[in-house]
């Protein structure tokens, strides 16, 4: 008998409850499933009748007490993995994550799935990989049990972590519209590297690709998913609209187990679009929930994630917000001339932009823009600034460049330094003409000294 089975064997054994509990149990139970606002499990705890109940209760509803008691290892790796996300913490410590506890083995590397924490607005998976590199890449596919691939509103991560260390790997988030199967297939890709140098260490023979690239391990999980939270959320409407730095914004809060999305609706008759905002939430007790918690994105659509009020229910929830870009209209976009560097349109500012030509076809654009006031010389913290660079090519047809580099200090290419106090953004381009459109991301950002506050609830 496996881990699994003898922690669900537990499980099976503990649901016998005494016929004169049985239905105290189950009151219980769908009370713990189906939380509304101001509701709460209430255990009465006044005869050895009732702690015989919260015992039983405790053992069938909590996670962390009944690996405990089954003896499944790992727990304090889970929480560990968590400490970073006071959302997922939390949830592990009511009985959000599920265990799997499959382990397999190619190419001289183990996977190891051993967690999932899930609700109808996230799924978190927690890895560990063991092998003979100092870190890894782990690139993933999810599908449902029969290997037809999920559809709607579905995001799937890479992420780069160190070996042999319980980690959230791959999170995925979906829209309303998303369905969890009942049974999920995961096919995960791992490559390792070298912390160093940024090289693999030699294969076993045998075990290299044909084609002269790195080494890698490809692997294949098929599970059960627990789906009997998804319906577990808390709302808050969206109230009424309030003017934000001259603009008309209002607000709403949809709180799962995981995590927490911050509604945010801009008023038509705005002459700006909400390009970013750091915020926070504070309840009548001071406790603070953050925006953009480890483990999630920041934002999809007109939703930024923070941290979830799930679990402690406040009666007053106050937002304040300390940072909020603009993308005014008429100031979207510039062009920039990569021979001459001359530009036309209105940048963002204290931001300005270096061009340059690299051979025939190629070029670099770099915007320099200024550290914000929160960096230090330890920990420089960067924004975007572009959203996009695009272009047509001979054809006419319309090419994208969407990924760049950021730098902080040294030179923004040979002999163009990096001014103090500022970073590059720099987006490099091929088989481009002289002239490339760009895409902004914000025309103005303003830090606030003092935050704006919100009254949710």
């Amino acid at each position: 008998m496996d881990r699994r089975q003898e922690y669900e064997a537990l499980l099976r054994a503990l649901e016998e409850t005494p016929p004169a509990l049985e239905y105290t149990v189950q009151r219980s139970l769908a009370r713990r499933r189906r939380r509304r606002w101001g509701m709460r499990l209430g255990i009465p705890a006044a005869s050895l009748a009732g702690v015989f109940t919260a015992f039983v209760v405790l053992v069938n509803t909590s996670m962390p007490f009944a690996m405990a008691c089954s003896g499944v290892p790992g727990l304090r790796e889970l929480m560990a993995a968590v400490a970073l996300s006071p959302s997922l913490k939390a949830a592990v410590e009511h009985d959000y994550a599920q265990y799997i506890g499959q382990s397999q083995t190619d190419n001289g590397i183990t996977l190891r799935l051993e967690y999932l924490i899930l609700d109808q607005g996230q799924i978190s998976f927690f890895m560990e990989v063991e092998g003979p590199y100092e870190s890894y890449l782990v690139k993933a596919k999810c599908l449902d049990g029969a290997g037809k691939e999920l559809q709607g509103g579905l995001g799937i991560s890479s992420v780069s972590f160190a070996g042999d260390t319980l980690a959230n790997a791959v999170s995925l988030v979906a829209d309303d519209s998303f369905q969890f199967p009942e049974e999920m297939r995961m096919e995960c890709r791992v490559e390792g590297q070298r912390q160093t140098d940024g090289i693999a260490p030699e294969a076993a023979p045998g075990t290299g690709s044909a084609d002269g690239e790195e080494p890698e391990a490809t692997f294949v999980f098929t599970f059960p998913m627990d789906t009997q939270s998804l319906n577990d959320c808390r709302s808050l409407p969206v109230g009424d609209w309030v003017e934000v730095d001259g603009q008309r914004l209002r607000f709403g809060l949809d709180s799962y187990p995981t995590h927490g999305r911050l509604t945010v609706e801009e008023h038509p008759d705005n002459t700006a679009r909400l390009a970013g905002m750091d915020f926070y939430l504070e309840d009548e007790t001071g406790r603070r929930y953050e925006d953009n918690p480890a483990g999630s994105v920041g934002a999809i659509g007109n939703r930024r994630m923070c941290d979830t009020t799930y679990f402690s229910d406040p009666a007053h929830l106050t937002l304040y917000i300390t940072r909020l870009e603009w993308l005014d209209q008429g100031r979207e976009r510039v062009t920039v001339d990569l021979e001459t560097g001359a530009v036309e349109g209105v940048l963002p500012e204290r931001v300005s932009v270096y061009a340059r030509r690299v051979g025939a076809k190629g070029g670099e654009v770099a915007f320099l823009a200024p550290n914000p006031p929160e960096s230090s010389e330890t920990n420089i913290v960067l924004y975007q600034v572009a959203q996009e660079v695009r272009w047509k090519d001979v054809s006419g047809a319309e090419q994208t460049a969407w990924s760049h580099s950021s730098r902080s200090g040294g030179e923004i290419w040979p002999g163009t330094p990096c001014p103090e106090g500022y970073f590059a953004e720099i987006w490099n381009l091929e088989d481009c003409p002289d002239t490339v459109e760009i895409d902004l991301h914000f025309s103005r950002r303003n830090m606030l000294e003092q935050p704006i506050a919100v009254t949710l609830q």
